[in-house]
C-alpha cells in the first residue's frame, strides 16, 4: 500500500508541475506574440514614412 501511495503522489506531483509549466509557456508565448506583431507594425510604420520623405 505504501508504494502505491508514493507511486500516485509521484504522478499527481508531476502532473501539477506539467500543468503549471504549459500554463506559463502559453501566457508567455501570447505575450510576445502580442510584443512582436506591435514591432512589425511599428516597423512598416517607419518603412512607409521614410518611403514618403523620398
Amino acid at each position: 500500500m505504501s508504494n502505491e501511495v508514493t507511486v500516485l503522489t509521484c504522478n499527481v506531483a508531476s502532473f501539477a508541475i506539467a500543468t503549471l509549466y504549459y500554463y506559463w509557456r502559453d501566457v508567455y508565448q501570447a505575450k510576445r506574440l502580442k510584443e512582436r506583431v506591435l514591432r512589425q507594425r511599428v516597423a512598416y510604420m517607419l518603412w512607409a514614412v521614410a518611403n514618403q520623405m523620398d
